[in-house]
């Protein structure tokens, strides 16, 4: 009687890791794909930043001949 119940208690037990590993697996899904994100941002920031860069430098180069 007190091994079925055991044996029951551990099953639940193992259900309700197997259901927190899944939600785990979904977090770090979403955060994963938020990085990716936020990496695509980081490339695009600096591409402006490195172009306004570039344009401002041209203006400076140009303003010493006026």
């Amino acid at each position: 009687m007190e091994l079925s119940r055991d044996i029951g208690r551990h099953d639940a037990e193992i259900e309700a890791l197997q259901k927190e590993i899944s939600e785990l697996r979904q977090e770090i899904k979403q955060i994963s794909k938020i990085l990716h994100e936020a990496r695509g941002g980081w490339r695009t920031m600096m591409l402006l930043g490195g172009a306004a860069g570039a344009v401002g430098a041209a203006i400076a180069k140009l303003a010493q001949f006026h």
